[in-house]
């Protein structure tokens, strides 16, 4: 197979571009996709200082890079979760890459809070992950003068969301689903800059362009069937993907949200919240050591 553009050997057939691309052309294909999306859904802006949260995956590796070479001003904040090797092997590989592409790096422990994730119970692993990295990211971002938070969330886990949240009653979560929510408040705007963007394209960004990023999967991921559903049906429907998350932004115009929820300040760290004390505090107090 022979790449569509210098008839060098291609390293991958997209289908739903329907073109083939060798290790040099590729990148530069991607970073224009990258591009577009930015530009269409107003995802980031030039002036703006960006914190780039980057786990170490190829997913939040490819999107660091891929925004310091399209110019855009940008940092690394790297949350160590404390789970065993896997945490050390994330951080040392996002110390390598933020040196590597010349950018700051930043580092935050959950163990400075009291505790970490490996020190939860299994059933709620994930949950606590998840509210302990959106409360660090806000609150490291807003204490540090950054204008918004980008996530390496790709087009999987953009539909992963809505089937687990939406169809399962959550229709308020539909809004959240978009490239950018603007913040305010005490929250801190939010971007996707690989809201279009599926996982095969990014793996094969930080292949070509040598990438260091972690391969390994985190202990505590479960199985999702869900996303071999996803997969499913792109393999027999080439572009699902990326036209459901299209999709989902014109919906989104189109649901109403409750907002006469009130927005407090938690009473123990004194960061926004919807209720007196706040879920992150709420789980340091039950699993501080």
């Amino acid at each position: 197979m022979r790449c569509s553009k210098c008839k060098e050997r291609a390293i991958a057939y997209l289908k739903p571009y329907r073109i083939a691309l060798c290790g040099k052309c590729y990148p530069e294909f991607y970073l224009r996709l990258v591009e577009r999306s930015v530009k269409k859904y107003g995802i980031l802006k030039r002036k703006e200082r960006i914190l780039a949260c980057v786990s170490g995956g190829k997913d939040s590796s490819a999107m660091v890079v891929a925004l310091k070479m399209l110019g855009f001003n940008v940092e690394i904040l790297h949350i160590d979760l404390g789970i065993g090797d896997y945490s050390k092997k994330s951080r040392k590989i996002v110390e390598e890459l933020a040196e590597g592409i010349d950018v700051p790096f930043h580092v935050v422990e959950l163990a400075e809070y009291g505790f970490t994730i490996d020190g939860v119970d299994v059933k709620k692993v994930c949950s606590v992950c998840g509210t302990a990295k959106r409360y660090l990211m806000n609150r490291f971002a807003r204490e540090n003068g950054f204008d918004v938070i980008a996530t390496g969330h790709t087009a999987e886990d953009i539909i992963l969301f809505f089937f687990k949240n939406v169809l399962s009653g959550g229709i308020e979560w539909i809004p959240k689903l978009v490239p950018r929510s603007e913040g305010g408040g005490g929250f801190v705007s939010k971007a996707r800059p690989l809201f279009e963007r599926s996982e095969k394209e990014n793996i094969l960004f930080v292949l070509a362009e040598g990438i260091p990023f972690l391969a390994d999967e985190c202990p505590h991921a479960p199985r999702d069937a869900w996303k071999e559903i996803i997969y499913d049906i792109e393999a027999k429907r080439p572009g699902f993907k990326q036209n459901f998350v299209r999709g989902l932004v014109r919906l989104a115009k189109n649901v109403k949200v409750d907002e006469n929820w009130e927005l407090r300040r938690c009473k123990v760290c004194g960061e926004p919240s919807s209720s007196e004390v706040c879920a992150f505090c709420r789980y340091v107090m039950k699993f501080k050591k």
